[in-house]
């Protein structure tokens, strides 16, 4: 049996997330609404500047910002909760490369616990420490690194190709 602590804070972010936001409200509006222990205007701006929102991008409607901008609203969400385990899904469907390396130093300095699910190769190759692929309705640890299985897929896309060839001669 597996129990959850009662004092454990997670965090999930997912592809969609930032589609839930009240896109009439401001960023900074938004997280003082969601952390009213946070009194002062300035110290919520310096939290959401952390995350590359600056300026007027904190005080505009956050529909007049970009998806990556938005989903920098969610990190900065979820970064706030001071959660003890991250279940990243698909964080990097909106984001820029610039963003996506900043994305994987955060993930580097975040103590503790997290899950990432993601297709993308450079920020696996930033963050993981294990490997684990889901197929064919298994899950399976991988043992090596991303560019290990990289090559593993390419093999594989060549082999499956071939054997196509061959059944259409």
């Amino acid at each position: 049996m597996i129990r959850k602590n009662s004092h454990l804070r997670f965090a999930r972010y997912h592809q969609h997330l930032h589609e839930l936001l009240d896109l009439d409200l401001s960023p900074l509006e938004y997280m003082l609404q969601s952390f009213p222990e946070v009194k002062e205007k300035e110290e919520m701006r310096k939290i959401i500047g952390r995350y590359g929102l600056t300026g007027r991008q904190q005080v505009c409607p956050i529909r007049q910002l970009s998806d990556g901008q938005r989903c920098r609203v969610v990190f900065a969400y979820l970064a706030s909760q001071a959660p003890h385990l991250l279940l990243l899904d698909e964080p990097t469907n909106h984001l820029d490369m610039e963003t996506i390396d900043a994305l994987a130093d955060a993930i580097n300095e975040f103590d503790g616990g997290m899950v990432l699910v993601s297709h993308d190769f450079r920020l696996i190759s930033q963050v993981a420490e294990e490997i684990w692929v889901c197929e064919k309705g298994k899950v399976t640890k991988w043992q090596g690194d991303i560019l290990t299985y990289k090559e593993h897929l390419k093999e594989k896309i060549v082999k499956d190709n071939a054997a196509s060839k061959k059944q259409f001669k």
